[in-house]
């Protein structure tokens, strides 16, 4: 069956508050009578996720100790797995709305040498998109938080599998540098990209509210484009 719903991806770096403003994008669609469901990556409880949990514990070492390629597999794989349920899910003529996607590979690019970002972008969308076949979001949104506020709240809202202390990638405020060019790189040269930046004019960040403020507008452009 043809593809008939729609499918946004919120990516940004860590402590952008990308769950927060998902779960006000899916409740602002469902109030006005669209069917929306969500699902976050990585899946942490899945079975790609315990590489991607082991990986970011720092089991098999620090972050530039591997190749791009090989960070990017167990992420690719963990979407891969939930491909399914995401096609039934548009099949049904749903939005969906993810919680980081195809583009969260992001920080596997930004430990390479900054010259060699457009050959592993494009090395990342071949393996998603046409090696493994996972589906293409509609639109992107990429919300954009200063690296050193990311980096200064590395030890606030930890998850579970942290164990009580920042990941790898929280821990290296050069990678989360690295990583918010990457994310405008690909948002500047890609098509359906929105580019959200969380600092007001005076240098401090936005409260949750102004922020959706920004992206309303977003998906009410979404909205009547797919009436």
């Amino acid at each position: 069956m043809e593809k008939q719903g729609y499918m946004i991806a919120v990516e940004g770096a860590d402590k952008a508050g990308k769950h927060t403003q998902v779960m006000n994008m899916v409740n602002y669609l469902r109030s006005q009578g669209i069917s929306t469901e969500t699902l976050d990556f990585p899946q942490y409880n899945s079975y790609f996720g315990g590489f991607i949990k082991d990986y970011l514990n720092g089991k098999f070492g620090q972050t530039r100790d591997l190749p791009a390629e090989y960070t990017m597999l167990p992420y690719a794989l963990d979407r891969l797995q939930h491909q399914p349920q995401i096609k039934q899910w548009l099949q049904d003529g749903k939005w969906v709305v993810l919680d980081r996607y195809t583009y969260s590979n992001a920080f596997s690019i930004a430990k390479t040498p900054v010259q060699q970002w457009a050959d592993r972008i494009n090395f990342l969308e071949d393996l998603e998109f046409r090696q493994l076949g996972i589906i293409k979001p509609d639109w992107n949104i990429y919300l954009y938080l200063d690296p050193e506020m990311s980096f200064n709240m590395r030890n606030q809202g930890l998850k579970a599998y942290q164990n009580g202390k920042p990941d790898i990638h929280e821990s290296d405020l050069k990678l989360l540098q690295d990583v918010s060019d990457v994310y405008l790189k690909i948002a500047t040269s890609r098509r359906n990209w929105a580019f959200v930046d969380e600092t007001k004019p005076d240098g401090a960040r936005m409260t949750i509210n102004e922020v959706f403020d920004k992206i309303k507008p977003i998906l009410d452009m979404l909205i009547t484009k797919n009436r």
